[in-house]
């Protein structure tokens, strides 16, 4: 079973209104058709195989008999899945989604999300599908091109820890949980730099000194490791000085300016991909000409 759909992971945020999916008609009716177009049918009766395994997993999931939708008032049994996609709460629909991901064929997959992304694009949707989870990036911040540039590198480089935390923290900013935020960022940080450097137990300080002073960076820009080293600070010390970011947060309920946690998770995202970029430079993938036969 999968772990954890988007309704369920989102629970909280959804309930409290901090994050609001909608998802316009048109939208809707050409999710239905990529669903159907990408399902194994059997071919003796004619049903939908992969839709027939996701409904009895929803089903699972939510306790429900069928199918339901929300009519403003109260849930209704839906007839088919085209009703369910084109009438169901969006959040369940992204549901439906993730679960129907998981029964594709791995070769149909890649095809299959960028088709999925497109449509969220040409519709003008805020929500995008990444790695198995669904994200709603309902502000240029969460589309910036430093952090989706910062997760493919992660992503590409096999930096699975540091991916997770990374985004961990873009689900936290969606969800509006600030604190959570920095820490994440910071820990993202903080696991690349481990990655890169080849060290796996050594403190934030000692990373940042190695990562500048290592030979990571070329020792001529002297004034340049001097500012780095500097600038490179700057988010473990967000974590460290904010009141309830890492730390206790004492007698008052420390409440993170957004703007903040914006800060922190832009500024580890921007050094990622220099850390990374580097780390690709000094370790170059072998062509193929280059491969012995």
């Amino acid at each position: 079973m999968k772990a954890k759909v988007f309704s369920e992971r989102h629970d909280k945020a959804l309930r409290a209104k901090r994050i609001k999916v909608s998802l316009r008609q048109e939208l809707r009716r050409s999710l239905y058709r990529l669903l159907d177009r990408y399902s194994t049918w059997e071919t003796w009766s004619e049903e939908n195989q992969t839709l027939g395994v996701v409904l009895s997993a929803m089903l699972d999931r939510r306790g429900w008999r069928q199918l339901q939708w929300w009519d403003g008032e109260k849930m209704k049994p839906a007839q088919n899945w085209e009703e369910f996609i084109n009438k169901g709460a969006p959040h369940h629909v992204l549901d439906a989604i993730e679960l129907f991901f998981d029964e594709l064929d791995y070769k149909k997959r890649p095809s299959f999300v960028q088709e999925l992304n497109t449509l969220f694009e040409i519709h003008h949707s805020p929500v995008r599908y990444f790695r198995g989870e669904f994200y709603v990036m309902d502000s240029a911040f969460l589309e910036s091109q430093v952090l989706t540039q910062a997760q493919e590198l992660l992503e590409a480089n096999e930096f699975h820890g540091a991916l997770d935390e990374f985004l961990r923290a873009r689900s936290a900013f969606m969800e509006k949980d600030f604190k959570e935020v920095i820490l994440l960022a910071n820990h993202a940080l903080e696991s690349t730099l481990k990655a890169v450097l080849g060290l796996q137990r050594k403190k934030p300080g000692e990373l940042i000194k190695k990562a500048c002073h290592g030979g990571l960076v070329p020792s001529y820009y002297d004034g340049f490791l001097n500012t780095l080293y500097d600038f490179l600070s700057i988010v473990p010390m967000t974590r460290d000085n904010e009141a309830g970011a890492g730390h206790g947060q004492g007698k008052e309920v420390a409440v993170i300016p957004p703007a903040l946690a914006e800060l922190a998770i832009h500024l580890a995202g921007a050094m990622i991909v220099f850390f990374i970029k580097r780390y690709m430079e000094k370790n170059p993938v072998a062509l193929d000409d280059d491969i012995p036969f």
